[in-house]
């Protein structure tokens, strides 16, 4: 494999690891009217309208360096059905640095931008122990799931947030278990992920903050993971 494949590749095992956790926040739209009283009715509410969304856009990034390779930022487009993924990564594999990978999943097929060689399918999810990212919105199978299986997980402070600082979000604080997370990306290395959820007051989870051991022998690292808007439809193809 030349570097900037190697390069590409690795990015991709990245994204796909922290995609797999990245739908877990989300919106702009509709939905209910209050704050509910506890996590267990306000985590069912936020996955049942992740599962109702036709798509989400969402980015994450984080201001961490563990000191080995790791994915520094992504940003793209989830769609349910049919499901298709379509975005862009960043970040440091075997040293390289590289940035605006575009990474493309639609019709059960993987496809990655690699340097020099251009769009390649010879990397597939199951060779990267990593996820299908567009299987991300599967209500049975996908990243939702995580929602309600964290555990210890209290209300906080409310904050102020979004556009000119005029909305409201209400916090909540727990644990993401690995074993959740390991249901979707089976090589993710922490037994435990500090979690941070921002809700607003129609019940969708605007912000999540991960903090965890994410990628092999690397130091823990925080990810804060935005999604810019809810019930997103888009033509997602193959790459010509």
């Amino acid at each position: 494999m030349t570097t900037p494949t190697r390069v590409a590749a690795g990015l991709l095992t990245s994204v796909l690891a922290v995609a797999g956790l990245s739908a877990c926040s989300g919106d702009d739209g509709g939905g209910g009217s209050t704050k509910a009283d506890s996590w267990s009715d306000a985590g069912a509410k936020a996955k049942q309208l992740l599962d109702d969304t036709s798509g989400i856009e969402v980015s994450l990034s984080t201001g961490d360096d563990p000191g080995t390779d790791y994915l520094s930022s992504a940003s793209g487009t989830i769609v349910a059905d049919p499901p298709a993924f379509e975005g862009t990564v960043a970040g440091r594999v075997s040293g390289f640095e590289a940035s605006s990978i575009d990474v493309i999943s639609v019709d059960g097929t993987l496809w990655i931008n690699a340097p020099i060689l251009g769009w390649t399918d010879q990397y597939q999810p199951a060779d990267l122990c990593a996820p299908d990212p567009a299987k991300l919105l599967d209500p049975a199978t996908g990243v939702a799931t995580v929602l309600t299986s964290s555990t210890g997980v209290k209300a906080g402070k409310s904050e102020r947030g979004g556009t000119d600082n005029k909305e409201i979000f209400h916090t909540y604080a727990g644990t993401a278990t690995g074993d959740s997370i390991r249901a979707i990306l089976p090589c993710a290395e922490g037994d435990e992920f500090e979690a941070t959820y921002r809700l607003d007051d129609d019940g969708y989870l605007r912000t999540a903050r991960l903090t965890g051991v994410f990628f092999k022998d690397s130091e823990p690292l925080t990810y804060t993971i935005d999604v810019t808007k809810y019930d997103v439809t888009k033509d997602i193809s193959a790459p010509k």
